[in-house]
């Protein structure tokens, strides 16, 4: 009887710490999957290989809304207008500004909950030409996950940071 009850607990312990696995693991590719926007965010706006609109925008929901706090806190609503604002505004994709960005690790915060997510960086713009930084910019992001376990920028405030 003893030896029937060790082994039926053994298996509840057992089952008990796969389904803590799967949950710490499915929690991880979370984590994972919203700092790949950041680096996502940071080769769409370098010049190598190549400044990449569309890739850009492959991390915007359709409803996303972006404010410019560099610029009197503009506010673009909608793809469309994001995308206005990456074309016309945003250093990186500027003609002149050949870019390659980079944000620090300690620079970096995410946060995960359920279907929504947080991600702050700061992203230091290297001039190629120069050798040196061209800018020092933050993003601040609130995300949604979308059909297809897809993560997908809402609303992202942008500007410059005045210090390193």
């Amino acid at each position: 009887m003893n030896r029937m009850a060790l082994t039926v607990a053994a298996g509840l312990i057992v089952a008990g710490c796969k389904g803590q696995a799967s949950e710490t693991r499915n929690e991880s590719a979370d984590i994972l999957a919203v700092r790949n926007i950041e680096i996502t965010f940071h080769v769409a706006g370098s010049v190598l290989p190549k400044k990449d609109l569309d890739l850009m925008m492959s991390i915007y929901a359709d409803d996303a809304v972006l404010t410019d706090t560099a610029h009197d806190s503009k506010v673009y609503k909608g793809k469309s207008e994001v995308r206005a604002f990456f074309e016309q505004v945003a250093a990186p994709f500027r003609p002149e500004n050949h870019y390659i960005g980079y944000t620090p690790a300690m620079r970096i915060k995410s946060n995960v909950s359920g279907d929504s997510a947080t991600l702050y960086f700061e992203c230091l713009w290297m001039d190629v030409d120069k050798n040196a930084i061209g800018t020092h910019a933050f993003t601040d992001m609130t995300l949604a996950r979308a059909p297809g376990n897809r993560w997908l920028v809402k609303t992202v405030s942008v500007g410059k940071v005045a210090t390193l």
